[in-house]
């Protein structure tokens, strides 16, 4: 595909998902949740626990997004608001799976828009910048954990984000994003106590415009002068690096606030690789023993 060619289907993908986030009435600047963007675009969202599944879109009989609900966090919500952008452009069904996303050489129309449009949804220009500089970060110095907590509260890969603010944004140049990718989120993880395979979100007095979402065994980590409610579902595991940490132990809701009351965040907890309508994963489970 030539240069032209690609440039104008990032525009029209760019200038579709400004549209979206205008309609959902998403001020600028703001981070996304693409699930509750998804449902107000009137399509259904689903997780199913498939480990090759990425995600499938069907406009038939009514529009419905299927998520592979073992990915990883930042993935699902990508191959959400890639599914949202086949609904928005008319696309026909698709199945998304581990082993035939991201090929490189891929010149699929359709699937550059949903691409593009996924990215420009979650991560336009204005919200990340507007993340870089409520958080001092200046681009030129960026390092690996400012990128992994940018990444938390756009709700994308830390790959995603370096790479979107590279070849798309400009904001990073090829030097940073090799040296930046040479950091795996894992080695990230491991500092604050997670797992490989669990998440972890930092969560700063900057996180405005949408909830935490954590599954159970996640890390949750806050400012040290929090007061968090509803701490049977979220245990303290202890401070690191000037923070507190928190494993999610059930269903339901909490809510953290700053001791001077300035600022506060609600936080979803849903089951580990949850089965079924997105709108109900964080109902309190009754079984579950608190």
């Amino acid at each position: 595909m030539d240069f032209s060619t690609r440039r104008q289907l990032i525009l029209k993908a760019a200038a579709k998902a400004q549209n979206v986030r205008a309609r959902c009435k998403i001020r600028q600047g703001a981070s996304t949740d693409p699930i509750s963007i998804a449902e107000a675009c009137g399509c259904e969202v689903r997780f199913m626990a498939l480990s090759s599944l990425e995600g499938i879109y069907s406009p038939t009989p009514r529009p419905i997004i299927v998520l592979g609900s073992e990915r990883p966090a930042g993935r699902r919500s990508y191959t959400c608001a890639h599914e949202l952008g086949h609904n928005e452009f008319g696309h026909g069904a698709r199945l998304d799976d581990c082993v035939n996303k991201n090929i490189p050489d891929n010149d699929d129309h359709e699937e550059i828009l949903a691409d593009m449009f996924a990215a420009f949804l979650l991560m336009p220009k204005t919200s990340v910048q507007k993340a870089l500089k409520s958080r001092s970060i200046q681009p030129q110095q960026i390092e690996p954990l400012q990128i992994f907590r940018m990444a938390s509260y756009l709700s994308v890969g830390y790959g995603s984000l370096i790479n979107h603010m590279t070849w798309t944004l400009g904001i990073l140049n090829r030097q940073q994003c090799k040296s930046l990718l040479k950091t795996q989120p894992k080695e990230i993880k491991l500092m604050f106590g997670g797992s490989p395979l669990g998440e972890v979100i930092i969560v700063d007095e900057w996180w405005h415009d949408r909830p935490v979402d954590l599954e159970i065994d996640d890390i949750l980590v806050l400012p040290k002068d929090v007061t968090l409610e509803q701490t049977q579902r979220l245990s303290l595991n202890g401070p690191v690096d000037g923070q507190n940490t928190y494993r999610a132990l059930a269903r339901g809701y909490a809510r953290a606030s700053s001791n001077k009351g300035a600022w506060g965040v609600n936080i979803r907890i849903a089951s580990k690789h949850y089965q079924g309508l997105a709108r109900f994963r964080f109902f309190e489970d009754p079984e579950e023993n608190l």
